[in-house]
């Protein structure tokens, strides 16, 4: 055998040991991104699991602050939960659906992120002044989120949805 058809041999077999090694790679993260509908409910539930309390916290302070018509507490708690929300929105929204939830969830993150956007937009309106933009943001983010914890519950994701409001 010659020295170039040695090298050629192992030259191809050195290519077809990369070519399995990528395959591998390839498999293991497309399983690591891919989860069953069990894990991925796990994953986003232990998402929203730790907001609850600063959600229901600051719920009970937007409520205390309505009591006494202090507009200045109101609006720092809310300005708190909407930042909270979008904090939690970005981080389910990161997590690979799997495709048996695809359907169901497509609807939920669709929604999540018009929310984002009109909480954003409130934000940004209070921040410049703009009380009418921004009370008409959130009368949309209203009427936007009525739904969306009986999606979430019906997904599977209860800690996302009516446990935290």
């Amino acid at each position: 055998m010659r020295s170039g058809s040695r090298s050629s041999i192992l030259r191809g077999v050195q290519v077809a040991a990369l070519l399995a090694a990528c395959v591998a790679a390839l498999s293991v993260l497309a399983s690591a991104t891919a989860a069953t509908p069990a894990a991925y409910r796990a994953q986003v539930n232990a998402i929203c699991a730790p907001y609850t309390p600063a959600v229901k916290t600051y719920l009970r302070q937007l409520d205390a602050a309505e009591k006494v018509k202090d507009s200045q507490a109101y609006g720092i708690a809310l300005g708190h939960l909407i930042v909270l929300q979008l904090t939690e929105d970005k981080k389910i929204e990161a997590v690979p659906v799997p495709t048996a939830l695809r359907v169901s969830m497509t609807r939920i993150l669709t929604r999540m992120k018009q929310l984002d956007t009109h909480l954003r937009k409130s934000l940004t309106d209070a921040m410049a002044g703009n009380n009418t933009g921004m009370l008409n943001e959130l009368k949309l983010v209203s009427t936007l989120s009525k739904p969306m914890n009986g999606w979430l519950d019906a997904a599977g994701l209860r800690e996302c949805g009516s446990k935290q409001s």
